[in-house]
């Protein structure tokens, strides 16, 4: 055997039948990121560093079932950070490859401009800066800004097509502004352009929360909004899809299983997860993974209980490989 296995390297050939597992992959626990844990972070980032030298004040959320392997990020196929802004900075214009959204959890008179369209940064508010758009944040305000940063990240080192482009920016699209988009079901009649990605780059949170209270509740009692391309009614981005999930108190989710990703942000309330038999105990601005093949359900521990979720379901469906239940 010896012999055997030294001709197969030399070959560059191995033997299928040695290879212990290679198709069984057990669900990762899920994980809690305490935003009582963080929040004290955040105010070290922000007396150690500067946009001189770190140019992104951001801290990333490196999930620890990762350590000492080739994966990183929060969930497969997803990586979550907090960026921080304070009054007076600017991170400069760049672009990349990933497809990003920007989910903002406090501060305000912070613009993010997204090919040329500005976008204002208030509390709840999704901003999408897709994958090749042009994007900066501005602070004009007052006091820290804080959000949640969600990229495709660990999806594009596995294709090994990261690619970064610093500014200044250039050859910018011409996009409808966000007014063409601002009744729903009704869109500007002149012709638009097509775009894998949302042309709406700023979700509004007081609209979309009126949506979400507007929802006929299920059985459960919870409500359920996607966030979506106005012109197709399909997920915001080719690898991201987003929801708002709003809880009744007291009443248990109904569980659902999925072999997709997602990573939970307390946008307001308080309450409890079980993901695979495991109980997460959340509040605001929490931030929690519920990972793929675990059964999950949720609870409020108060009535305005409401969780922004970013997952990676959109990658499996294009695939026809998404599975749910």
């Amino acid at each position: 055997m010896t012999e055997f296995h030294d001709a197969m390297t030399a070959a560059g050939v191995k033997a299928l039948w040695e290879q212990q597992d290679r198709h069984h992959f057990p669900p990762e626990p899920a994980h809690l990121w305490p935003w009582r844990s963080i929040n004290p972070l955040i105010d070290a980032a922000i007396a150690a560093t500067d946009m001189h030298n770190a140019e992104r004040r951001v801290l990333i959320l490196n999930n620890p079932i990762f350590h000492g392997s080739e994966r990183d990020g929060a969930v497969v196929n997803l990586a979550v950070n907090l960026q921080v802004l304070m009054p007076g900075e600017r991170a400069r214009p760049h672009r990349h490859s990933m497809h990003a959204l920007r989910f903002v959890l406090e501060g305000e008179g912070v613009t993010t401009v997204v090919e040329g369209k500005p976008c204002p940064m208030l509390p709840g508010d999704m901003i999408l800066t897709p994958g090749t758009t042009w994007h900066e944040h501005i602070h004009a305000g007052q006091g820290r800004c804080v959000w949640v940063d969600a990229l495709d990240v660990p999806l594009h080192r596995y294709l090994r097509d990261p690619v970064f482009e610093p500014g200044p920016a250039h050859d910018l699209l011409a996009l409808p502004a966000d007014s063409s988009f601002a009744a729903a079901g009704l869109v500007s009649a002149e012709t638009m352009p097509s775009t894998p990605y949302s042309p709406m780059f700023r979700y509004a949170w007081a609209q979309a929360k009126a949506a979400l209270d507007a929802l006929p509740a299920a059985p459960d009692g919870s409500r359920r909004l996607r966030y979506v391309h106005p012109l197709h009614g399909g997920a915001v981005m080719p690898t991201l899809d987003c929801y708002l999930l709003g809880l009744a108190l007291q009443q248990p989710h109904q569980p659902r299983l999925s072999n997709c990703n997602t990573v939970c942000v307390v946008v307001q309330g308080t309450g409890w997860s079980m993901v695979g038999g495991k109980r997460i105990e959340w509040q605001a601005k929490d931030i929690f993974t519920l990972p793929h093949n675990q059964v999950v359900t949720h609870c409020a521990g108060s009535s305005d209980a409401v969780l922004f979720q970013v997952t990676d379901r959109e990658i499996l469906r294009r695939l026809e490989l998404l599975r749910e239940a």
